[in-house]
Order: structure tokens, then C-alpha cells, then sequence
């Protein structure tokens, strides 16, 4: 079995139902003759008695069905409540079981039978015109059918709109009459994967457009119609008996017909895919395409002149343009330098600079006064877009008039706001903002948090970091410039400034150099200042806050003790840090290590013993020894002899006292360390510097503040923040008309294919505009910025988050206009027509081109060029972004330029593609006037229905044939597809109903037009 392919049967039956090879003339059902072989025993005798038996058994037909188990369909198409269906593809059913169709049918089979009549049928009727629901229907619902002569399939040619599918191909590309080896290959199919088969019943209905339909599954013969209506199945003249079509004197409910399924849709506007795509006519647009007539000969006041070159008409753009068209207009002002030219800028443009540098002028002087106007008012002047973010106040010329230089002069500021032309692009995104100025604010708002609370923090935090410098320079700092060396031999500053700083000690970290050891793991390892106080000689009580009342200036006890020179309090931790002679405090009382107690003696004699027995119990009262003073050994009284006790006593008090000799007596800790008062303070002092804790202080949690809004905060100042507004703005131009998008995009055919290339001067332009005016407007909100911010990046409906531009202010003062966009789609594909409004799932991209192989085996440019295939991720571009303009235009832009696109001599370009999405199979013949017939895809209503009867009928009269190759550009993509048609060479009567399947399948359809075909040369 071949993958990738389909297989179409005429039909198939399972079983006994597989010997039905006789008519069954008048009787109710099918019968078959099964022969049995009758044995018995004799009445006597030992011989056995046997003897053939023949006899006719009935089969089960469509009069014994009354239903149908809605498992048993797997697919129905069109889908239920589609309302957008292909009026020229034909409805069909699908059943999970391949013989089901032909079960229960009554009609005989044999090896030769091309077509055979299935038990049950689809036809399809129109809502409200061609049926109506019959009331109190039993056992099965029922329709009454207002014309079945003109609405329902021809009854004598069911059998061919009947057929078992198959995944895959069983035998070669095509062969009608290899039916031995396709059974057996079907049979290794099912056993294998029993989902890779169905059966189908196909509607040969030509449907109308525009209309609503229900589909109804029927029985096909007299007895299941009267089954299903409750009446008695005998009154049919016999099983083979049609359910509509010829009657028969006594037929009850003459039109009625049960269903034993339904569903309903409703067909679009005419065309599928393949009528709508060949439709499609690739060309090149007009050059007027992109850009309108602006009249600028007129003077715009402020005595300034207008232009009078080129007639005093200028070309506004839009959004897009044709490429490779160039108009000399575009050079109005001699921006491109032509020697031929008055050079640049134009005197209009010297004057507008003029008027807009007012602005700045007004800043430094008032306007001069004149006899007739002693006391002028300054002269609102037109806006300099972009000066926020370009840092810039004027146009042409220095403050001190000094000319900028030629290559400043042709800046994106100056091009941007000197050419009438994108003065009038900024002003229409000026207008975007003027006009949805409160529900932009809103969203402003909305983003930027907590900004204004956060700013008065911020405020708050810079008070108290200046309030924190001074404090701690006047208090608790040591002299300027001070090195530790300088800050040892001041004892009294440091020592005060630890002392003062006692409290924060938990909360300010050092390293743990010096600290008491055993304590933390390294040297290195952090630790709070507290805990290192706490652990050095100093210890915690010189900087607790007892002491620090008893020896603080003001207390009671310092002003009466005389202390010497260099003993004032303050040296107090440096003395006690002296590693030479330190003061130290007094040592809590404990017990002394060399007094024996009684419970050490008890330890040391009965091992044995609780550690908290009563020692009286067990200290030994023996008269041999007496003990003396506490802490000296017990001595033996005199002329007494040593018993083993008392040994065992003396042994123990020698083993006391040479622990306590070698330091290890109970009690006895190691000496502690230095505390480095200089380090310590200095570290100290460093971790309550107001540049540290403030910030630490400043965002709590409790104030909502965008990540990009927070390194205001850290460096105390003031959040300028802007809005982000990631929406397409060219819809903002699109709903102020289509020719402020793109000039004069109607003039595009219907039905047509172009390529226009996106005109990047205008979108920044807008953008620029866009920007300007929202800076103004959030200084006017009071909004907390320093109009520098650019909240509107995107132009197109793009996926990338760089937007269509970087911020306004990252512009460089050297580029020009046009060239600061991120350049990600430069060729815009424009398809006009219904195509992509019906199938909006259509796969477009771009195909690289190649030449096909000359007889060396290279490239050869004199052929026509093909897709490149297989392709690989660089021979296909997907579209960046898309647009619609309604009701039929759809824009899809592609990372290609027209160079790129249209190729040369060593380039063969690319393709550009509309692919129809592959999906369930479907059947159907196209419509509109026939065409010759290459390949069957190529078939048309016109050709198999040259009546008009809505039906496709079997008629002996209409024979199509396929028609030679006509030599178009076309005929090399049909050579494969041709060469498996020619083993079906005509279309015919006598065609079975797996060849009528396979000349009405539908195969998805690919177009693809070169960019050479749709860009001027």
C-alpha cells in the first residue's frame, strides 16, 4: 500500500449478503438459495441417510430497517450550520462501516457490476421552498417533498454516487479493473488499521448560492419508505422498487419520504477556491497608486509665499507606494542636490523656518514693538515636530544665526517639518491624538501606577538622604580624609561614633573578621555589626544602652568625675580594644575552677551515680582523711592508713586539679578577639549612608511602579514617564479615509494581484506626529514627563515588540527621514478580491525562484522559473504583518525588497503563493464557462451539465474528453496529474461510481505568481 493517496470502490459487500446475485422481482426481499445436508438414521439397518437440501432464505432488506445508529456516521460535509458553503461541490455522507451502503440492499451483484444500487440515499432540498416537515410521522420523521421530479437525484443512478474510500493507494495510479488485487490488499488494510476505510453517498445536486439547504440520509427503495412511514412494506411491487420516481396504482403518502438523518447549511456567493484564485490577475499598479495631488502654490500666510514649482502641486503619499516609480515633483525643494537646480532649501522653506523659530526667539527677547503696535502679542507659530526628542529649537540656522551644516540641514527634524508634504503627515497623527485625546489619557493613566505617590516618596527620600548626609557628617563621621591609621589615633571620634550608631547594630552587616571563632564558618562570612561587637573584647555592655545614659555628655556621673586628658567616655571601646594593655570589665562571678565541690567528688568517685543524686549520700565519711579549707586537698588525719576509698578520693582530687592547671577546668573559655574599632566603625558608617538605606526605604511594595519606571526610584529622581500604546496605528488612518492611507488604492482592479512597497518617509512622519502631540497633550494632563517619551511605535499589526520605529529620541541628528525605521517588510503584497475574505485561512508566503536544469546540468535562465523544491527555511518567507481595507482588499508585507523580489541575470527572484489549506476530502466540479479540459480538475458544470438541469445525470448524450496541451505556462504543473487522468480518457455514462469519485475529487489548489509579473520594470 502506497501512503499519500487515495483509493476509491465502486462498492462492497460482506457476507452472505455477498451471494445476492439474483433479482428479486416482486418478493418483498432478497433471497439467496442455501444448501444444507440433511443425515438420519434408519429405522433399520446400520447405512446413514443423507441427502442435499436447497432452500431459498430471505435476507434482511430496507423494509426491516427503521433507524440508523448516529455512530455508525462518521463525517458529514458541508459541516452542520456552515453558512458559507461552495455551491459547486456536492453534499456527501460518510459511514464508519465500507459495506454499509449496500447491506441491505435488495439489487444483485456479480463481478462485472460497475455500479450498485445502495439501500439508502442523500438528497438535498431547499428551507421553505421544496419540502415541508409531515406531522405525526412513525416510526421515522418524515418530509413532505414538494416537486420530486425537479428536486430529488434520478432513482435508476443511485448506484453511482455510492462508493467505499480508502487511505491509500491498494493498486497503481489508476486502474479500473484490478479488482482482485485491491480486494485483497483492502483486506490487509482493515486488519491492520480498520480506520483507513469508510463508505460515502454523494448528492449529485448542482446547489444554488446564497441559499439554505437541509440534507436528508432517505431510504433509495419502496419497502424501507413504507418501513419508515409504518406502513406495510408488501404493498411495494417488489424489493428493487425505487422509494420516489415511477408509482404504482394504490402507493400511499405519494410524496412523503422518512429520514433517518438530517442536517442543514447554507451556500455562500458563488466560486470555491480554485474559481476565486484563477480569478486573481497578477499586474502592475498605477503609478498614481500611493500618492494624491496636494496644491501648495498658494501662500499659507505669515507672508510667506507658496511654491510655485510643478504648477504649484506637490505628491502627498501614504502609507504605501508603487515601487520603482519616480516622479520628479519629489524633488520639489532640489533635497537630492541636482546641479541643474536652484540648490536647497527653497526660499519657502527658509521663510517656514523663520516662522517656526519664533518659538525660540520669543524665549529670549519680547517681539519688537512698532509705531502702530506699541505693545505686540507674541505669534502663535507652527509646532516643530520632533523637538523634545531631538533636542533641538530651531530650524536652518544657530541661535547666533550661524547656517547648520548641509548634512544637518538634511535631517529627519528639517526634512520632517521644512516639506510640506510630511508637515502634512505629522499633522494628520497630531489630528489621530487631538481626536481620542481623552480615551488615550485614560490609558495613560491606567499604565503608569502608583507614578504620582512614587514621585512625592521620591521627594520625601531626597529631604531625607540630604537631611542624612549632614547628621552624619556633623555627628558621627570622622575628619575629612581620614585613613583607619588617622582613625585609630582618634579614639574619642570612633569610639563615640560606634557608640551613637549602637542602636542600628543589628541591622548594618560587616565581615566576620575578628569575630569569636567557632562561631561562623569562615572570615569572610557576613555578620551583623552587633553580633561582631558582641563577640570581641568590647563585648555588647560599653555600647548598651545602660551605659550610654550613665556616660552620655548630659548624664548625672560624667559631669562629676575629673577625667584626664585623652580619658574622656568616648575612648572608653578603644581602651578596652587596646591589644596591648586593655581595660577590660569585670568577669561575672562563678564558681571558681579550682574548688573541688561535693558533686565534683561524687563525679569522680561513683561514675556510676545520676549526675543530680544528692552528693551527701555518697561523699565519704571515712575518719582516715579530713579535708581541709576549700580548694585544698583532703590530707589523711594523722597516724590513719589509706583505705581503698580514700585512694580512690585522692586520685580523683589530683585528676581535678591538674585539669584546672592545663585550662580545662569547668568555666574556663578562650581569650576573646580584638574588635578593630577602626574597620568596625568605618563599616558601620558605610552602612548607614543615606545613598544606601534611603533607596532600600524608598519602594516598600506598597507602591505599584512599572519595572521600566523603577531606576527613577533608585537614583532618586522623579519618574518622567510615558504611555505605551502597542496597537496598529495605520488603522487611525484608515478610519479617516482610504486615500489618507494609502492615495488612490481603488484604483486597483478587482480580482487582482500587485506587489507596493511600504513608503517609510510617511510612516515616520505620522508616527513623529503622533508622538509630538501626545508629549503636548501629557504636559497638559500634568502627567509626570519630560516629553521625550515615545508612546507610539507600532505602525503595522506586527508581532515584533521593537515595534515599527526605535524611540523618537534615539533618532541620530545624521539620519534622514525614512531611513530610522526597523526595516522588516519592505514589499507589501496586495490581493484584491473575494478570495481571502471567503477563505481566510489561505496560506500566503513567498517562494524562492530557480531556474530548471539545461542539458549541462546548470541553471538555465532561458526557461521559466519554478519554486524551488524541496524547500528549506531560507527558501520561504512568511508575511510580517497584514492589513485589511474592506470590503475586498487585503495587504500582507514580506521581508523582501523589489530588487530582492523581481531578481536579475544571476537572481531568479521569488514566487509569491496563495495556497489552498489541504482538509477532508471534498467533490464537486467548478464553475463558470468551460474551459478545455486538460486534466478532469479542469471540469466544469457547463461541460457535464450542458442543460442546466441541477443535476449531474448519466446521460449518453454528454461525453467529455480530455483536450490536448494548448503550450501555456501552465502545461509543465499539469504534466504529472495529466499522466494519471489518461487512464480515465472520457467522461461517460458508463463510468463506475469509483471513477465518478475520482473525477469529481477536489485536490487542494496552489497559485503561484512571480514578483517580475506585478512590479514595474
Amino acid at each position: 500500500m502506497t501512503a499519500n493517496a487515495y483509493t476509491f470502490l465502486p462498492w462492497l459487500r460482506a457476507g452472505i449478503s455477498a451471494r445476492v446475485d439474483t433479482d428479486p422481482g416482486t418478493a418483498e426481499r432478497a433471497s439467496v438459495d442455501v444448501e444444507l445436508i440433511v443425515s438420519g438414521d434408519p429405522i433399520s439397518g446400520d447405512e446413514t441417510i443423507s441427502a442435499p437440501v436447497t432452500r431459498a432464505v430471505q435476507l434482511y432488506g430496507p423494509g426491516d430497517v427503521v433507524g440508523v445508529d448516529p455512530r455508525a456516521i462518521s463525517r458529514v460535509e458541508p459541516r452542520p450550520g456552515v453558512a458559507s458553503v461552495e455551491p459547486n461541490f456536492l453534499a456527501h455522507i460518510e459511514f464508519v462501516e465500507e459495506d454499509f451502503p449496500w447491506r441491505y440492499s435488495p439489487a444483485p451483484s456479480g463481478p462485472s457490476t460497475r455500479r450498485l444500487a445502495p439501500w439508502l440515499a442523500l438528497v438535498v432540498l431547499a428551507t421553505g421552498t421544496e419540502f415541508t416537515d409531515a406531522p405525526g410521522a412513525d416510526p421515522l420523521p418524515a418530509v413532505d417533498v414538494t416537486d420530486p421530479a425537479g428536486t430529488l437525484p434520478p432513482p435508476d443512478q443511485l448506484g453511482a454516487w455510492a462508493h467505499v474510500h480508502v487511505d491509500g493507494s491498494l493498486t497503481g495510479p489508476v486502474a479500473t479493473d484490478s479488482t482482485g488485487d485491491a480486494l485483497a490488499n483492502l483486506q490487509e488494510v482493515l486488519r491492520a488499521n480498520p480506520d483507513s476505510a469508510c463508505s460515502r453517498l454523494v448528492c449529485p445536486r448542482h446547489l444554488e448560492p446564497d441559499t439554505a439547504y437541509q440534507a436528508f440520509l432517505v431510504p433509495a427503495f419502496e419497502t424501507g419508505r413504507l418501513a419508515g412511514l409504518g406502513l406495510d412494506p408488501a404493498v411495494s411491487p417488489g424489493a428493487l422498487h425505487a422509494a420516489w420516481g415511477p408509482s404504482y396504482p394504490g402507493r400511499p403518502a405519494g410524496n412523503r419520504l422518512p429520514y433517518y438523518h438530517r442536517w442543514g447549511f447554507r451556500t455562500g456567493t458563488a466560486g470555491d477556491f480554485e474559481f476565486l484564485v484563477r480569478l486573481l490577475t497578477p499586474g502592475r499598479a498605477d503609478a498614481t497608486v500611493g500618492r494624491r495631488p496636494m496644491d501648495v502654490h498658494r501662500s499659507p500666510g505669515f507672508d510667506i509665499d507658496g511654491i510655485e514649482e510643478h504648477g504649484g502641486v506637490l505628491p502627498l503619499g501614504g502609507a504605501l507606494r508603487v515601487p520603482n516609480v519616480d516622479d520628479p515633483a519629489e524633488n520639489w525643494d532640489n533635497f537630492a542636490g541636482a546641479a541643474d537646480q536652484p540648490p536647497y532649501p527653497h526660499p519657502f522653506q527658509r521663510a517656514l523656518a523663520g516662522l517656526v523659530d519664533l518659538a525660540d526667539d520669543y524665549q529670549r527677547r519680547p517681539p519688537a514693538p512698532t509705531p502702530s503696535d506699541p505693545d505686540p502679542d507674541p505669534i502663535i507659530t507652527p509646532p516643530l515636530y520632533g523637538r523634545w526628542h531631538a533636542l533641538t529649537s530651531r530650524l536652518l540656522n544657530d541661535k547666533d544665526g550661524t547656517p547648520v551644516s548641509a548634512e544637518q540641514s538634511h535631517n529627519w527634524v528639517h526634512r520632517l517639518n521644512l516639506d510640506p508634504r510630511f508637515r502634512a503627515a505629522a499633522n494628520l497623527g497630531a489630528q489621530v491624538v487631538r481626536t481620542r485625546e481623552e480615551e488615550l489619557m485614560a490609558a495613560a493613566w491606567a499604565q503608569v501606577g502608583d507614578v504620582l505617590v512614587a514621585n512625592g516618596r521620591i521627594r520625601a527620600a531626597q529631604l531625607a538622604r540630604e537631611v542624612g548626609h549632614v547628621l552624619q557628617v556633623k555627628h558621627v563621621d570622622p575628619p575629612a580624609g581620614a585613613s583607619l591609621t588617622a582613625l585609630a589615633g582618634a579614639p574619642a571620634r570612633s569610639g563615640r561614633a560606634l557608640t551613637l550608631t549602637a542602636p542600628a547594630h543589628p541591622r548594618v552587616t560587616t565581615t566576620s573578621s575578628g569575630g569569636a571563632p567557632g562561631l561562623v564558618a569562615s572570615a569572610a562570612d557576613t555578620v551583623a555589626v552587633g553580633f561582631r561587637v558582641a563577640s570581641s573584647r568590647v563585648a555588647a555592655a560599653p555600647v548598651s544602652p545602660e551605659m550610654r545614659r550613665i556616660v552620655r555628655p548630659g548624664a548625672r556621673l560624667v559631669k562629676t568625675l575629673d577625667f584626664p586628658e585623652g580619658r574622656r567616655p568616648d575612648g572608653l571601646l578603644s581602651r578596652m580594644d587596646d591589644p596591648v594593655a586593655p581595660v577590660v570589665a569585670a568577669p561575672v562571678k562563678v564558681t571558681p575552677g579550682a574548688l573541688v565541690t561535693p558533686r565534683d567528688v561524687t563525679t569522680a568517685l561513683h561514675p556510676e551515680r545520676p549526675a543530680d543524686a544528692d552528693p551527701v549520700d555518697v561523699l565519704p565519711h571515712s575518719p582516715d582523711f579530713v579535708l581541709r579549707s576549700p580548694g585544698d586537698p583532703a590530707v589523711p588525719r594523722p597516724g590513719a592508713t589509706d583505705s581503698d576509698e580514700a585512694k580512690r578520693f585522692k586520685a580523683a582530687l589530683r585528676e581535678l586539679h591538674q585539669g584546672f592547671d592545663a585550662g580545662q577546668a569547668v568555666g574556663r573559655t578562650p581569650e576573646p578577639p580584638a574588635l578593630d574599632l577602626a574597620v568596625t566603625t568605618t563599616d558601620t558608617l558605610a552602612g548607614l549612608r543615606a545613598d544606601d538605606t534611603v533607596p532600600r526605604a524608598l519602594l516598600d511594595g506598597s507602591v505599584r511602579l512599572p519595572e521600566r519606571l523603577r531606576p527613577f526610584a533608585e537614583q532618586f529622581t522623579e519618574a518622567m514617564a510615558y504611555p505605551v500604546f502597542d496597537v496598529p496605528m495605520f488603522r487611525s488612518l484608515l478610519d479617516v479615509s482610504v486615500d489618507t492611507f494609502v492615495p488612490n488604492l481603488a484604483l486597483l482592479p478587482s480580482n487582482s494581484l500587485t506587489l507596493l512597497e511600504n513608503n517609510y518617509e510617511f510612516i515616520e512622519a505620522f508616527l513623529a506626529g503622533l508622538n509630538h502631540e501626545m508629549a503636548r497633550e501629557l504636559l497638559w494632563r500634568e502627567f509626570p514627563t519630560d516629553q521625550r517619551g515615545t508612546p507610539f511605535r507600532q505602525f503595522w499589526d506586527a508581532l515584533s515588540p521593537a515595534g515599527d520605529i526605535p524611540p523618537l529620541h534615539q533618532w541620530s541628528p545624521a539620519t534622514r527621514l525614512g531611513d530610522n525605521a526597523h526595516r522588516r517588510g519592505d514589499l507589501v503584497l496586495v490581493v484584491r478580491g473575494e478570495l481571502l475574505r471567503k477563505y481566510p485561512t489561505t496560506a500566503v508566503y513567498a517562494h524562492r525562484a530557480e531556474w530548471p536544469p539545461g542539458p549541462d546540468g546548470l541553471p538555465d535562465p532561458s526557461k521559466p522559473r519554478r519554486l524551488v523544491e524541496p524547500p528549506s527555511a531560507e527558501h520561504i518567507k512568511l508575511p510580517r504583518y497584514e492589513a485589511t481595507v474592506d470590503p475586498d482588499i487585503y495587504l500582507l508585507g514580506f521581508d523582501l525588497t523589489a530588487e530582492q523580489a523581481v531578481g536579475g541575470p544571476a537572481d531568479p527572484g521569488w514566487f509569491f503563493v496563495l495556497k489552498e489549506r489541504p482538509g477532508d476530502p471534498r467533490f464537486g466540479v467548478d464553475d463558470g464557462p468551460p474551459v478545455p479540459v486538460e486534466v478532469w480538475n479542469d471540469l466544469t458544470w457547463s461541460d457535464v451539465d450542458p442543460t442546466g438541469r441541477g443535476f449531474l445525470v448519466l446521460d449518453p448524450a454528454v461525453t467529455v474528453a480530455l483536450a490536448g496541451f494548448d503550450g501555456s505556462d501552465d502545461d509543465a504543473e499539469k504534466a504529472d496529474q495529466r499522466a494519471e487522468d489518461e487512464n480515465l480518457p472520457q467522461w461517460s455514462a458508463g463510468l463506475s461510481s469509483a471513477d465518478l469519485a475520482y473525477l469529481l475529487f477536489q485536490v487542494p489548489v496552489m497559485v503561484a505568481v512571480h514578483a517580475k509579473e506585478m512590479v514595474p520594470r
